[in-house]
C-alpha cells in the first residue's frame, strides 16, 4: 500500500501475454538481423566477384558503347550511354542506318533529338520514366551498394534473390551464380527481368557484363567500348540551339 492506494498487479494471464509478446518481438528482431546479415554477406560475395567493394564504391560514371540487336526494325543499332553517378544526368545516343536519336536528362532539364530530326523537350511521362530508369540503374545501384548508401537496404527474397530497396520500394534484384556473379537481374516489380553474360569486361578494377539480354532474346546488347571515371563536361548534356 502506497499513500493509501493499493497497487493493481496484473494476473498470471496478463503476464503470460506480456512475456509472449516480448519473446515474439525478440524473435522477429533476431530473424530480421539474420536476414540483414545474410543479405550483407551475399552483397559482399557479389561485389568480390565483380572486382571488389572498393573499386565499385569509387565509381563516378560510365560511358558504355554497345551494339544492340532487336526483333523490330532497325534490327541492329549502336547505343552510347553516358551515365553520371554523382548527379541525375545522362545522355543516350542511338544510331543506325537512317536513324539518329538522342535523349538527355540533366536534373530538371531534359531534351531529345526525335525521329523527325528536331530538338524538343521530353514529354512529362517520358521524363518520369527516364528518372525511374536512372534511380534503379544496374551499375549505379551496384556503386551505391558498394558505397553503403544509407538510403538503401538489402534483403534476401524467398527465391534467394539479393534485393535492393530504397525505402519501402524494391528497386533492383539479382540472381547470383555459385561464385556470386549475377546472371539475371530486374527492376522494381518485374519478376522475369534480364539476363547477363559473363562479367569479364574489366576497367579500373570493375567487372562489367559482356552482354545483356531480355529474357526472351528479343533485345540483346553486347558491349563494344567502356570508359569509367572520365571528366564529364557540361557540353555533353547541353541542349543544341536551332530547330
Amino acid at each position: 500500500m502506497l499513500d493509501g492506494i493499493t497497487p493493481h498487479l496484473p494476473g498470471h494471464a496478463t503476464w503470460r501475454r506480456v512475456v509472449t509478446a516480448v519473446v515474439l518481438f525478440l524473435a522477429s528482431m533476431s530473424a530480421s538481423a539474420q536476414d540483414a546479415a545474410r543479405a550483407e554477406a551475399l552483397a559482399e560475395k557479389m561485389l568480390d566477384a565483380l572486382g571488389g567493394r572498393a573499386a565499385w564504391a569509387e565509381l563516378r560514371n560510365t560511358i558504355n558503347g554497345s551494339q544492340q540487336n532487336r526483333a523490330e526494325e532497325p534490327t541492329v543499332v549502336y547505343a552510347v550511354i553516358t551515365l553520371d553517378f554523382e548527379r541525375p544526368r545522362f545522355r543516350i545516343e542511338t544510331t543506325a542506318k537512317d536513324l539518329h536519336l538522342i535523349r538527355v536528362v540533366d536534373g530538371d532539364a531534359s531534351w531529345r533529338l526525335n525521329l523527325a530530326g528536331r530538338i524538343e523537350d521530353l514529354p512529362e511521362d517520358r521524363y518520369a520514366g527516364e528518372m525511374a530508369w536512372y534511380a534503379a540503374h544496374l551499375y549505379r545501384t551496384l556503386h551505391r551498394v558498394a558505397a553503403r548508401d544509407a538510403a538503401l537496404s538489402l534483403s534476401v527474397g524467398d527465391d534467394e534473390r539479393l534485393q535492393v530497396f530504397a525505402g519501402e520500394q524494391r528497386i533492383l534484384w539479382f540472381s547470383l551464380d555459385a561464385k556470386g556473379e549475377p546472371y539475371a537481374f530486374g527492376t522494381y516489380d518485374e519478376d522475369v527481368g534480364s539476363l547477363s553474360g559473363p562479367w569479364d569486361v574489366v576497367r579500373e578494377g570493375i567487372h562489367h557484363p559482356r552482354w545483356v539480354s531480355s529474357a526472351d532474346g528479343t533485345w540483346r546488347a553486347a558491349v563494344r567500348t567502356l570508359e569509367v571515371n572520365v571528366p564529364l563536361h557540361d557540353s555533353i548534356f547541353a541542349r543544341p540551339t536551332g530547330p
